[in-house]
Order: structure tokens, then C-alpha cells, then sequence
């Protein structure tokens, strides 16, 4: 059976003997999103989504290209970065693990999601398939999910798992983020990856580390910079936070 190991997950700092985290999945995903990163800023991204009912994958559309090796460039690979939504996802044997790739550092920290569920009768068709809604509070919004019992993987968008079926569509009642599945397909290749590199946080401190490092001048202290300069960086710090203000989880520990 053929193996396919996340390429981002390792680094020259992991030795031969670091833990990693294998599952055999049974379907891939692709779904399309609307992001409300900030007042003014919305972003559309695509995302893949390689699970079973247990064990999951998720990550932006052109990060997992990266991981599998499958973008290639010729010199600098510019597009490295280029997810708006950077922090990949993976869940095995109940704990998701939250992964971010900056420049400055890999971090990463683990939870137990509880995930509640109220079951609803309406119904509608999303691309040819019969769907239920349900809904959930959940991160400081209240979600309301589509899922299929025709795929039975307890699967979704980012954290959103614990249905009895495939969620097609999944979207907050601020209209801030939205996911429609755009296809799904048989997948058994077996995911492997490495939690080498990555320094393991408590959710709370890696939040703030994350923070730092997209919304400081932490990268440009090791560096001499004139005033002049200073201002200037400063100006695109003050933009970056103005266009990332708006976190999905407006409270990470509900």
C-alpha cells in the first residue's frame, strides 16, 4: 500500500527515533471557503480534508501540495507560505493536534475537542446529496453544519467532527467562515508524518507565540533597522493585525 509522509512535517532538526503519527484513511476531501479574517479582509481558500471516521487530515489546498511533495518550483518556493489559513490539522486516537509553519518557528499544541451536537430534521441537497442540518455552540459562534449519513465518516471542516456523516457544508450565523464541499473521493494511502521540529505548547502559550510572531517586529529584533525603517515595518504589523482580527475561534477554550 503506498505511504504518503507530509514533507513539512520534517526537518533537519528531527532525529531518526522522533514520534510520529500514522492512520489509513478512507476518503479525500475538498472543500471551498469564505474567510472574514478581519473587518475588511475576506479570503477565499481551498482546503483538503484525508481522514477516516477517527483520524484526520486538514489543511489549506496549496500547504498539503507542499506537504505530499506535489508542488514543485523551480529556485525559491515562494508559495510555501501562500495559505491564508496556515495551521494544518491532524486528530488520531482523540487528540487533535494543531501544527503552524512560520519562518521564525514550529509550533504546535494538543487538545481534546468535545464537540455537542443538536440534531434537526430540515434537509437540503448539496451537490446531488441529501444532507441534515445540525447545529452547535461552539468557540464563541454558533455553527450550522449540513452532514450526509451516505459517508459515514464522522468527519468536517477544521475541528468539526462527531456527526453521523460527512459534513458537506459548515457555516458560522455571523457569515464570517463558510465551507461547501466541492468533491469527495476514495483515498487509502496511508498518511504518515513526523511531530519532530515542532516545539509542543499548552494551547494558551502557543497562541500568544503565534501571535508574536505574526504580529511583531520579534523577526527584525535580530537586525539592525533605521527609524525610518522601523515606522514602516511597524505600519505593516499594525495592517497584518487590522486583516487578521477576526480568529475563527473567538474563544479558543469553549
Amino acid at each position: 500500500m503506498k505511504k504518503i509522509i507530509l514533507l513539512s512535517f520534517i526537518t533537519t532538526f528531527i532525529n531518526v527515533l522522533s514520534q510520529s503519527i500514522e492512520f489509513k484513511p478512507s476518503i479525500r476531501v475538498y472543500y471551498d471557503s469564505s474567510l472574514q479574517l478581519g473587518e475588511k479582509y475576506q479570503q477565499f481558500q481551498k482546503f483538503v480534508l484525508i481522514g477516516n471516521s477517527q483520524d484526520y487530515y486538514f489543511a489549506g489546498a496549496q500547504n498539503y501540495l507542499n506537504d505530499t511533495g506535489q508542488y514543485k518550483s523551480k529556485g525559491i518556493d515562494t508559495k510555501v507560505f501562500s495559505d491564508y489559513f496556515k495551521e494544518r490539522i491532524v486528530k488520531q486516537k482523540g487528540i487533535t493536534n494543531v501544527f503552524f509553519n512560520d519562518p521564525d518557528g514550529k509550533l504546535r499544541y494538543e487538545e481534546k475537542v468535545q464537540m455537542t451536537w443538536v440534531l434537526y430534521g430540515e434537509t437540503k441537497i448539496i451537490n446531488g446529496i441529501k444532507c441534515q442540518m445540525a447545529a452547535i455552540n461552539k468557540y464563541g459562534r454558533r455553527w450550522i453544519a449540513y452532514f450526509s449519513k451516505d459517508y459515514p465518516q464522522s468527519l468536517g471542516p477544521y475541528k468539526f467532527t462527531g456527526l453521523p456523516g460527512l459534513i458537506f457544508e459548515l457555516y458560522d450565523t455571523k457569515g464570517d467562515y463558510h465551507f461547501t464541499l466541492t468533491k469527495v473521493e476514495k483515498f487509502t494511502d496511508d498518511i504518515e508524518y513526523s511531530l519532530g521540529g515542532y516545539r509542543n505548547y499548552p494551547k494558551d502559550k502557543y497562541l500568544k507565540a503565534k501571535y508574536n510572531m505574526e504580529n511583531t517586529l520579534a523577526a527584525f529584533s535580530v537586525i539592525k533597522i533605521s527609524p525610518d525603517e522601523q515606522k514602516y515595518y511597524e505600519s505593516l504589523v499594525e495592517k497584518g493585525i487590522q486583516m487578521s482580527n477576526n480568529p475563527l475561534e473567538l474563544k479558543p477554550f469553549e
